[in-house]
This record gives structure tokens, sequence and C-alpha cells, in this order.
């Protein structure tokens, strides 16, 4: 979709379109398609500026209603900033309302959907501003759900990393969370069903817990139990 938006130019120094991403161009696993906003002045010639087709859309609809006439490229940029602006909080308020995230997650979010350094910025900071995001609280949810589907304490630290949050910093853990017992009979009871094939079962076992996120010297002690628990029975 190709809208043109015109002044009356060169009285005004100012010519402006927004041209919207073509349906179907996004293939798997791509990025999300920009659209362009493109301004024509005496003194800059063609610009192209990439924004989030949300942003585009919202553009093209002020100007069909004639809510936007710049005058002015500064004019236009900085109706641009305030539309981005509300554009992104809107995204993160819809994103939000699926389920929780950390303030990393939120950023990676509003930054893949193509929005300015600076807007995701100011966006996450007003959503945690207004309770919106919560580091702690994503942490709390996310650590008792992966504890819940049998998650090790190294891969919960590691996928909490990756969404920008440090274990160390949330209040309780490990304490509170799970005790090395509690880890030791959850790495037990994963192994305990687990199909041994009397082929490098110890190896199998010792990954299999290693890839849950249970660390090395667990999961050895826990490959040996299983191995030797299975020996008892099949001499019985």
């Amino acid at each position: 979709m190709t809208r043109a938006n015109k002044g009356a130019w060169p009285k005004t120094d100012l010519d402006w379109e927004v041209r919207l991403p073509q349906r179907g161009t996004r293939g798997l696993g791509q990025a999300v398609p920009r659209a362009e906003v493109i301004l024509r002045t005496t003194q800059r010639g063609e610009e192209h500026i990439h924004v989030p087709p949300a942003v585009a859309r919202a553009l093209d609809a002020k100007a069909r209603a004639r809510e936007l006439l710049p005058s002015s490229r500064a004019e236009l940029m900085f109706a641009m900033g305030e539309v981005s602006r509300k554009c992104a909080m809107e995204r993160a308020a819809a994103l939000i309302d699926r389920r929780d995230y950390s303030e990393g997650e939120l950023s990676s979010r509003l930054a893949r959907d193509g929005y300015a350094a600076q807007t995701v910025e100011t966006t996450v900071r007003r959503s945690v501003e207004c309770g919106l995001v919560d580091n702690a609280r994503f942490a709390d949810a996310f650590i008792r759900s992966k504890l819940a589907q049998g998650w090790g304490r190294v891969r919960i630290e590691r996928e909490l990393s990756r969404r920008g949050v440090d274990a160390s910093g949330v209040p309780g853990w490990p304490e509170l969370y799970l005790t090395d017992e509690t880890e030791e009979n959850t790495a037990y009871e994963l192994a305990s069903r687990r199909r041994l094939t009397g082929k490098n079962d110890y190896e199998k076992i010792v990954r299999f817990l290693s890839s849950r996120g249970f660390p090395l010297g667990l999961a050895t002690r826990t490959a040996r139990r299983v191995l030797e628990e299975r020996r008892e029975q099949e001499n019985l």
C-alpha cells in the first residue's frame, strides 16, 4: 500500500509519503518488514526513513484525517517521534497482556519490531515505572514454572540471563525455591523414567540431566544410582 501525503512543495519545502510493506513479504524466521516514510525537501533532497508498520499506518491515518499537516521537516520528525512512542507503548501493553516480560525481553522484542533505540529505552522505562514490567516478578514466575517442568538450577540461571535477568539478584534464589535434596529428587525422578537400552546408558543419562540444567556432579551421581538400582532389580 502506498499513499502520498503532499504539502505545497516547494512552497512549504516538504513533500512526504508513507509506504507500507506488501503483504506476504515476510518469510519464515525473517525480521518484521519495515515501512518507509519518504521525505523530500530542497535542502536535504529525498530521505528514506524506516519505521515499524504500525507507526506508518498511524501516520497515514492522521494524514488522511488531515490531523497531520506538517509544514517542515522538523515538524514532521517531531510528529513521527510522538506517534512512534505511542505505538511502542501500545505494542508493549499488548505483549504484556499475553504474558509477563522481563525488561531485556521487552527491549529485544520492540527492537526487532523496528523501533529506534531511544524509543525502546523510553518505552521500557515507562513500562517499569507504571508496573507493567517487573524483573523480580517475571523471575519468580519463570523460576516456579521451569522448576515444575523439571529444569535444574543451571538451566534456569542460563535462561534468565538470556532474558536480561541476573539470577543472583533474584530475592531468595535459590534457597527459597529449591534445596539440594529437592533438586536431587527431581533429577532422580527424571532419570528413572528414561528408557535404558544397555548401551551407553550412563553417558545418556548424564547428557540428559545436564541438558535439563542439573550440575554435572549431580548428573553423574544420579546416573550411577539409577543404573545400580536397575542392576539390583535384574538380579532379584
